[in-house]
């Protein structure tokens, strides 16, 4: 069973003092020093051993292709932080069977692993150390960095700087030309604290450094060395802020499409809630009627068909009280403040939240020759108060025409005799053949005509009533959705007319009353 040896006190890893190294056998063929190792003494000499040793062996000769290396003294084989390299590298394989965390198990900073890589480079194109290499060098190289970078916090903030782990020596250890090489006089490191620590410009001086030799891109994507260092040393800074970057750069791109998406469902979701604020588009066959001169109210032409919409509004003379809210109460469409749409209005879907919107005059009444009390009525009845008729402007000569449907106001649904309709705008009557309307009353369709007007009858329901029976069937899975309600039995009883603008279907009261709309009379 494998054990764990805490790297407290270790002078080849202090930077990871707080970690824990597994002996395991399984690690032995990537740390073959490991074998005999039951202490972090005894690591610290086997690990030291190792890199001047076998490793160089295994790594510059079976592993990278030096040829024709003199092995017998291995000092400038040293590639800068090989040891931090192998210390990482052993921790992060030990994190299971030690049960390390992240913090004790963090990686060596991608940084430090492409210097070391670029310093691996570096030894194998010096003639005095390989001879000859092999064609294949560079990508084994590239695949050292790889390795040691897999990490994925190698790139974040917690990941260990090689210069924590090997202070000393800036960290090329035994490799004299490698420092010399980077702290030489004529490079911008002289002055850099590692050098002044290691007393470089003393020792350097009788050291031969080799020719300056362009080393090939350890990185395709980026292969200019840095200009800071006269032996050719590729910035690992610079590309882990490439990766970086790109990485933060695809995450602000998603973010944005989650954003955009997020404000796209609920701008649809504000146009779909709030009805009452969508002009609903005329219906087609409108075509406005400009009135004669000196004409009061909405006097029916003799012999022309009544304008479907007219009844959408009053002319200003007839309620002055109304006339100064109509800017408020219907858009203009195209046409200007003195057009005909001052007369017959615009969908009443433009009409404001506040204010209720106005119910013209009708074109005919129940006594009328056209049978305003619907279908299948027995002649002309005459509904309301003592047989009286509806508005005195009403004229035999200006019938309205019976309509099969009607469009709904406050929805994209039709209006059709037999349909049950919900109050949403109390009115006042003003003929006895009228009904004075409360809002949640409900009536049932029994004539509709073009002039916007309709005739029904009364239904002992409330709306609210309505909308609680069919929110059960739709709870208990019966679909109701936007289908229409099934068409109650003959009414009996007394047949009175109303303006459709005051109704509208049941199944949308509730949605429309919701949305804030005042309760204010016609």
């Amino acid at each position: 069973m494998a054990t764990c040896i805490s790297l407290k006190g270790s002078t080849q890893c202090p930077a990871w003092n707080g970690s824990s190294i597994s002996t395991s056998s399984s690690l032995y063929t990537d740390f073959p020093f490991m074998q005999n190792v039951t202490s972090v003494k005894q690591f610290d000499q086997e690990l030291s051993d190792y890199v001047k040793g076998s490793y160089v062996t295994q790594k510059y000769v079976d592993y990278l292709g030096c040829q024709g290396a003199n092995l017998t003294d291995t000092d400038d084989f040293y590639a800068r932080y090989t040891t931090s390299s192998i210390c990482s590298g052993l921790v992060q394989s030990s994190k299971t069977d030690c049960d390390l965390s992240d913090n004790e198990s963090r990686p060596l900073c991608a940084d430090t692993c492409a210097l070391m890589a670029t310093s691996e480079a570096t030894i194998l194109l010096n003639s005095d150390l390989c001879p000859k290499r092999a064609g294949n060098y560079m990508s084994q190289v590239r695949s050292d960095f790889t390795v040691c970078a897999l990490p994925a916090d190698s790139l974040t903030v917690t990941c260990i700087s090689g210069a924590d782990n090997e202070s000393d020596e800036c960290g090329y250890g035994s490799n004299l030309v490698g420092l010399c090489g980077f702290c030489g006089a004529s490079s911008p490191n002289s002055t850099d604290s590692c050098c002044i620590n290691s007393n470089a410009a003393t020792r350097c001086k009788d050291v031969t450094i080799p020719t300056s030799t362009t080393i090939p891109p350890i990185f395709t994507s980026t292969s200019s060395p840095t200009a800071g260092s006269s032996s050719g040393h590729l910035s690992g800074g610079q590309i882990a802020g490439a990766v970086i970057g790109a990485i933060a750069g695809v995450a602000l791109l998603a973010a944005l499409a989650a954003l955009a998406l997020i404000c796209w469902r609920r701008k649809r979701r504000a146009r779909n809630d709030n009805v009452l604020n969508q002009p609903n588009p005329q219906r087609k066959g409108f075509s406005p009627m400009q009135p004669t001169p000196g004409q009061q109210g909405f006097a029916p032409i003799p012999g022309g068909r009544v304008a479907r919409m007219s009844a959408l509004r009053e002319a200003p003379s007839y309620s002055p009280g109304r006339s100064r809210n109509s800017a408020a109460l219907f858009g203009a469409g195209k046409y200007s403040e003195s057009s005909d749409s001052d007369y017959y209005g615009a969908s009443p879907g433009a009409m404001s939240k506040k204010i209720p919107p106005t119910a013209g005059k009708r074109t005919a009444s129940l006594s009328s020759n056209s049978a305003l009390a619907g279908a299948g009525s027995d002649g002309s009845p005459r509904s309301g108060i003592g047989g009286q008729y509806s508005s005195p402007d009403g004229m035999a000569s200006g019938q309205s025409e019976q309509l099969s449907s009607f469009h709904d106001y406050y929805s994209q649904d039709d209006i059709r005799p037999g349909d049950k309709v919900a109050v949403l705008w109390a009115y006042q009557p003003r003929a006895g053949d009228e009904f004075a309307l409360d809002r949640g009353e409900m009536l049932k369709i029994v004539g509709i005509w073009d002039d916007g007007w309709a005739t029904g009858i009364r239904v002992p329901e409330s709306a609210e009533d309505y909308d609680t029976r069919h929110r059960e069937q739709r709870d208990s899975g019966v679909s109701n959705g936007s289908h229409r309600p099934i068409a109650s039995p003959s009414p009996t009883g007394e047949i009175k007319a109303f303006p459709l603008v005051c109704v509208c279907l049941p199944q949308h009261w509730r949605k429309i009353i919701d949305g804030g709309q005042a309760d204010d009379t016609l």
